[in-house]
C-alpha cells in the first residue's frame, strides 16, 4: 500500500511537472525613451522647445507570453506613453475621456476637465492574443492596421519631416480641417468623434483618442505565407441599446508583404458617425526596399470624408526617402514629402528634411535634422512632429534639431 501511495504522489508530482512546463510563460517590461530640443521660426517668430515623440513615441509596457503548447500561445500587452519633461502617461491625442458617464454635446474627446473624466493610462495598447498555426486572434485597445502600416516607409528615419507626419496630419481630427483647408469644423468633430445625437449616448471604444491610431475592439492577422499577411480589425459593434448598430464604431485593414529587401504595405480604415455613416476614410499604399546600404521609401495616403464630417475636405499625401547607412553605427536620410486639399489645390503643404543618426550603443542613439516646412494658401502644417503649430496661414517653417534615443 505504501509503495503504491508513493508511486501515485510521483506520477502526480510528473504530472504538476509536465503542466508546467507546457504553460510556462515570461513577462518582460520594456520601453523607448526618446527627446527631442528643436528650434523652429516662422512668420519672424521663434520656438526653442522639446518634446518625447517628435522623433518617436517615448512609452514603456509590460508583456507576457505563455506557451500553451501545440504551437499555441497566449500573450498580453499593455503600453503607455511618457511625456518625459513632465512625466507625464498618456496624451490628448491618444487617450479619451468618457465624461464619467454624462451625455452632452460639449463633450470632446481631447479634453480631461469635467469631474469623473477617466484618461487612459495604457493609451498605446491593452490587448490579449492567442495565435497558433491559424494566425492570431486580438481584443482590446490596439494599433489601428492602417495607422501601423502607413509607417512602412518611414521616409526620413523619424516622425518629423517624413511622411508619417504628413499622415499624422490627416489621421487627427481635432486640427485636421483648420490646418489643411481654413474650415472651422468644431461642430462636425463633436458629431463625428462623440455623441451629439439625442439618441447617442456613449463613444465607442473605437474612439479612445482624437486620431485613428488607434482601435478598440477585435482583429485577425492570418499566418505568414511566404512573406504574405493579411490583417482585419472592427471595433465593438454596438455599445449602448440607444445608439445605432454602427454609431461612431469603424474598421481597418492591412495587407502585408516583407521579403527580398522589400516592406509593402497596402491599408485603409473607416470611422464612422454618430449614425453609423462613414465620416473618414483612408487609403494608402507604400513601403520600402532596401539594397545594399541604399534605402528607398515611398507612400501615398488619401483621406475622404462624408456623414458629419463632409463639410471638412479631404487630403492628399505623398511622400519620398532616401537612406543610406555610411557604417554600422551611421545613418543618413532624406526625405521630402506633400500634403495637398483635394477641393482647393492652392491648399498645400510641402516639406524637406535631412537627418543623421548614430548608434552608440545597440540600444542608444543620438540624432540630428533639419528641415523646412512651406504652407501655400490656407495651409498653416508643421514640419515638426509634434511641436508647436504654427499660427500664420501660409508661413514658411524653418527648424532644426537633435535628441538621443534609448530602448529598453
Amino acid at each position: 500500500m505504501k509503495k503504491t501511495l508513493v508511486a501515485i504522489a510521483s506520477l502526480a508530482a510528473l504530472g504538476a511537472m509536465s503542466t508546467s512546463a507546457m504553460a510556462q510563460s515570461s513577462m518582460t517590461i520594456y520601453g523607448n525613451l526618446d527627446q527631442t530640443l528643436y528650434n523652429a521660426s516662422q512668420g519672424g517668430k521663434t520656438v526653442t522647445s522639446t518634446g518625447s515623440n517628435i522623433n518617436s513615441s517615448s512609452y514603456w509596457g509590460i508583456t507576457s507570453t505563455e506557451d500553451l503548447g501545440g504551437g499555441m500561445k497566449a500573450s498580453f500587452d499593455l503600453r503607455s506613453e511618457i511625456t518625459l519633461m513632465t512625466g507625464q502617461a498618456a496624451s490628448t491625442s491618444t487617450s479619451a475621456t468618457n465624461a464619467g458617464g454624462t451625455s452632452t454635446a460639449a463633450v470632446t474627446q481631447n479634453s480631461v476637465t469635467q469631474a469623473g473624466d477617466k484618461p487612459a493610462f495604457f493609451n498605446r495598447g491593452a490587448f490579449v492574443q492567442v495565435e497558433g498555426g491559424f494566425g492570431a486572434l486580438k481584443i482590446g485597445r490596439q494599433g489601428d492596421a492602417w495607422w501601423e502600416a502607413q509607417g512602412a516607409p518611414n521616409t526620413s528615419g523619424g516622425a518629423s519631416y517624413a511622411f508619417g507626419n504628413l499622415t499624422a496630419t490627416q489621421n487627427n481630427f481635432t486640427n485636421y480641417s483648420t490646418n489643411v483647408s481654413g474650415i472651422a469644423n468644431s461642430t462636425a468633430l463633436t458629431n463625428y468623434g462623440g455623441s451629439a445625437s439625442a439618441a447617442g449616448t456613449n463613444i465607442n471604444p473605437t474612439y479612445m483618442g482624437v486620431s485613428e491610431a488607434f482601435m478598440g475592439g477585435f482583429s485577425y492577422i492570418t499566418p505568414n505565407f511566404n512573406g504574405f499577411k493579411a490583417q482585419y480589425q472592427i471595433g465593438a459593434p454596438k455599445i449602448s441599446y440607444n445608439d445605432a448598430g454602427n454609431a461612431n464604431n469603424g474598421y481597418a485593414y492591412s495587407l502585408m508583404y516583407d521579403g527580398m529587401g522589400a516592406s509593402v504595405r497596402v491599408a485603409g480604415n473607416a470611422k464612422n458617425d454618430y449614425t453609423g455613416t462613414a465620416a473618414f476614410k483612408m487609403q494608402f499604399v507604400g513601403g520600402a526596399y532596401t539594397m545594399g546600404q541604399w534605402r528607398l521609401s515611398a507612400g501615398y495616403n488619401k483621406l475622404t470624408t462624408g456623414g458629419a464630417a463632409a463639410n471638412t475636405h479631404g487630403s492628399t499625401a505623398v511622400g519620398f526617402g532616401l537612406g543610406y547607412a555610411v557604417s554600422s553605427a551611421l545613418t543618413v536620410n532624406a526625405a521630402y514629402g506633400t500634403l495637398t486639399d483635394d477641393v482647393t489645390s492652392a491648399n498645400k503643404f510641402t516639406q524637406t528634411g535631412v537627418s543623421a543618426y548614430y548608434k552608440l550603443s545597440p540600444r542608444s542613439t543620438v540624432y540630428a535634422a533639419l528641415g523646412t516646412g512651406k504652407n501655400d494658401g490656407l495651409m498653416k502644417v508643421s514640419p515638426v512632429y509634434g511641436g508647436a503649430s504654427t499660427d500664420t496661414v501660409g508661413a514658411t517653417v524653418n527648424s532644426y534639431m537633435m535628441g538621443i534615443k534609448h530602448t529598453f
